[in-house]
């Protein structure tokens, strides 16, 4: 009676985890099973299961093949008997599982699964492979032994088969030769002999032995005296095979009488495998975790569920016992769940104590008892013709006689099935004799005056399962620190009770009803309240918490970016920097190489240190733009307008062209500088280089002819970009040099479309207008 495991119906759950396993001795291991009370085993169980889960969730299952246990085989094997085939096909099959569970070993270590509390059963697991080569050396998967498995018997079979060809030969040319006499041309076996059919008035013809007859004695069935020595040659070397075939199979046993120590290690390693991988499988099922574990009699259930429940719609429990707190009376309807979470705290304690994980939160915290009593349910008693009222107290009785500390005692419907006021009084003094020992005790009533009893006693508490008053429905979670009524009026009215009847019962019950249960009533519904409020309270806190976790994960998430860009930009600002350094020394050494420089010379100079780098805009923030806004063009320099966008993708007009740019090549109110008109006077000196920005006009006086084409390209894109649709090329008369460069280019230029001398007041043949396309 130290475990009352069927009330609480631990063997449902034993039944439920012997079917995934494999082996028949596990299944009876499990099925048998006993809650344990040490510490040290419990948490090892507990640790290797959960261990367990973790591997088959990420792995897969163990390859264990269904009846794997050769423990029979291997007891044969200390007593030296030689081993059938079949029982060699045995052995080789445990030798093939044994080599799969090696190989799913090293692939998880290879995908970095950690074995944790298992680790010990592959570190000490014995690896059978040149057993395993050996047996399939010498017979195949269907225990057949193979030719090569020795040379006598390769040499035996080659000889059989050349003999049964010459005598299938011999019978065939019988037949042909023969066949005057013959019922049918066809080979039979009689008495194990290779015959032929022969007509009955031709029997003294052919030359053998009569083996048999037909029904109508027509025909005779004759070995040919012919064939008769390679038959007998035959049979002996049939002999010497089968004598052959029971060498090799002794030698096979031998092999496995030699490793039958290692074989008897990793049969034991396997069975304790699969014991936890069954307990495993179904804590998956569950979606169960490791309890905390105490000897200090703590229950502390948070969102706990009873596992044979559908875990899809069962409503979880919270509740707590403690050393203040060792006595909870649970109230309310009936089917609310009063029983049920009765049976979910005895159940997972059983549970946990038997190394099974439980369908609870993993903070959820269960105590080891010595002892579990419990008295659930009606098991009237027929055969002692004992009422409900007398079995339950029969129960009750061996608990108080058997009770002692450290006992967990479950009682369902205390003091039901007699008067109420002696079934009161009983259930008092019932519960104030098992007070007197240090016990965790639940129990579940309907009586008001245990509701009174509970809150006068220093060590005990009160809970109700929930009720839905407008729908009259149970809601099957528990509310700590309540008491909850039957509802039987709600019930009644609900059932169709004429109102009249539901009142009158009403007013008998409210003159019965005492002040001391008024006032707990009134109590209860503002503990209820506060209940909601709380429970409110709790949920706004937890989301809080979520807000503050995924706020601060978002803020480091931030911090990391932005040490990232500034690290990234101070190292391109890094190499930029150093990238121009190495510019300016090797500028600085061309100039300390060279005593004098040409005016190209310096240009190409100027022209290098006015470059820098490219900027990066990679980071800069962009401005906010809308159609119509004008806008500064960055690769460009120049100014445009938005006519559309999309996407990403914005529409700029400037000049005569109308492009689609990307927002970080776009700046907004940047002030937009004028085209300056300038007219160049006066000769140009050699140190001087043509000017970039866009004008009517480009003077080339004072350039070479060399320095031409490159002038006219950079003022011809200026003045396409600004729109100019002519242009003034001022190259004087002088030796006509320039002037031929400049028709030069216009001729093989495709941009310009005419071409003139200025007229007067134009600078006549010392000026060229050109018309652009």
């Amino acid at each position: 009676m130290r475990f009352m495991t069927k009330a609480l119906e631990l063997n449902q759950i034993l039944e439920e985890i012997s079917k995934y396993a494999k082996s028949e001795t596990i299944q009876s291991e499990i099925r048998n099973l006993e809650p344990a009370t040490d510490y040290d085993s419990i948490i090892r169980q507990l640790d290797e299961v959960m261990d367990m889960t973790s591997v088959l969730q990420r792995a897969g299952v163990l390859p264990l093949i269904p009846d794997y246990d050769i423990h029979e085989l291997l007891r044969y094997a200390g007593l030296d008997r030689v081993f059938s085939i079949h029982e060699l096909l045995y052995v080789r099959l445990f030798l093939v599982m044994e080599r799969d569970i090696l190989k799913y070993y090293r692939e998880a270590i290879r995908s970095k699964i950690p074995f944790r509390t298992l680790q010990h059963y592959f570190d000490d697991m014995h690896n059978h492979q040149s057993l395993l080569s050996y047996i399939h050396s010498k017979i195949d998967e269907d225990g057949v032994v193979l030719d090569d498995a020795t040379p006598e018997l390769l040499k035996i079979r080659r000889d059989l088969s050349k003999l049964d060809k010459q005598l299938q030969d011999k019978l065939h040319r019988i037949l042909t030769d023969q066949s005057a006499y013959l019922n049918e041309m066809v080979i039979v076996i009689r008495n194990n002999r290779y015959c032929i059919p022969v007509k009955d008035t031709f029997k003294n013809k052919i030359k053998g032995v009569i083996h048999d007859m037909s029904a109508s004695k027509q025909t005779i069935y004759i070995e040919p005296e012919a064939t008769r020595q390679i038959t007998a040659e035959i049979e002996h070397l049939k002999v010497s095979e089968e004598k052959e075939i029971q060498k090799i199979i002794a030698l096979l046993s031998e092999e496995v009488h030699a490793c039958s120590v290692t074989l008897k290690d990793n049969l034991d390693l396997f069975l304790s495998l699969d014991f936890n991988a069954s307990k495993a499988q179904y804590a998956i099922l569950l979606n169960a975790v490791k309890p905390n574990v105490n000897q200090e009699g703590l229950i502390s259930l948070v969102k706990a569920k009873h596992p044979l429940l559908d875990q899809k719609t069962a409503v979880p429990i919270t509740l707590e016992l403690n050393k203040d707190i060792k006595t909870l009376l649970i109230t309310g309807p009936n089917t609310g769940g009063k029983t049920v979470a009765l049976k979910t705290v005895g159940l997972l304690t059983l549970m946990m104590q038997c190394g099974i994980l439980i369908p609870a939160n993993e903070e959820s915290n269960l105590s080891i008892f010595d002892q579990v009593f419990a008295d659930i349910g009606d098991e009237q008693s027929i055969l002692q013709s004992l009422s409900t009222f007398s079995s339950h107290l029969t129960k009750i009785i061996s608990m108080i006689n058997q009770v002692k500390d450290n006992t967990l005692v479950l009682l369902d419907e205390l003091g039901s099935g007699t008067d109420p006021n002696e079934g009161v009084s009983l259930a008092i003094a019932i519960l104030n004799a098992f007070k007197s020992y240090d016990i965790r005790m639940m129990v579940t009533t309907h009586y008001s005056e245990l509701k009174s009893y509970a809150y006068e006693q220093q060590n005990m508490t009160t809970a109700s399962v929930a009720f839905d008053k407008k729908t009259l429905k149970p809601l099957y979670y528990l509310q700590m620190g309540t008491t909850g009524s039957s509802h039987a009026f709600l019930i009644a009215r609900r059932l169709g009770l004429k109102e009249e009847v539901v009142k009158d019962a009403e007013t008998v019950y409210q003159g019965r009803q005492t002040d001391l249960a008024k006032v707990m009533e009134k109590l209860n519904d503002e503990m209820l309240y506060f209940e909601r409020q709380k429970e409110k309270l709790s949920f706004e806190i937890a989301e809080a918490r979520k807000e503050k976790k995924e706020y601060q994960q978002s803020r480091e998430k931030l911090l990391k970016e932005q040490d990232m860009i500034i690290e990234n930009i101070k190292f391109k600002e890094e190499t930029k920097w150093n990238q121009l350094k190495d510019e300016a020394r090797l500028i600085i050494s061309e100039l300390q190489s060279k005593s004098k420089l040409t005016n190209p010379e310096i240009a190409s100079i100027k022209f290098q240190l006015n470059q820098g780098s490219t900027q990066d805009d990679s980071h800069r923030l962009t401005d906010e733009l809308s159609i119509g806004d004008e806008v500064f063009i960055i690769p460009y320099q120049q100014y445009g307008k938005i006519e559309s966008i999309k996407n990403d993708e914005y529409r700029v007009v400037f000049g005569k062209f109308d492009l689609y740019f990307k927002k970080t090549d776009l700046r907004k109110d940047e002030m937009k500088k004028e085209v300056k008109k300038t007219v160049r006077q006066g000769n140009r000196s050699s140190e001087q280089i043509p000017e970039k920005k866009a004008s009517f006009e480009l003077d080339l006086r004072g350039y070479r002819f060399e320095e031409v084409k490159e002038a006219m390209d950079q003022a011809l894109d200026s003045a396409f970009l600004t729109g100019i649709q002519s242009m003034r090329i001022i190259h004087g008369f002088g030796s006509g040099a320039v002037r031929k460069a400049v028709y030069d280019y216009i001729k093989l230029s495709p941009y310009i479309k005419s071409s003139r001398f200025g007229g007067e007041g134009e600078g006549l043949n010392g000026v060229t207008i050109i018309t652009l396309k």
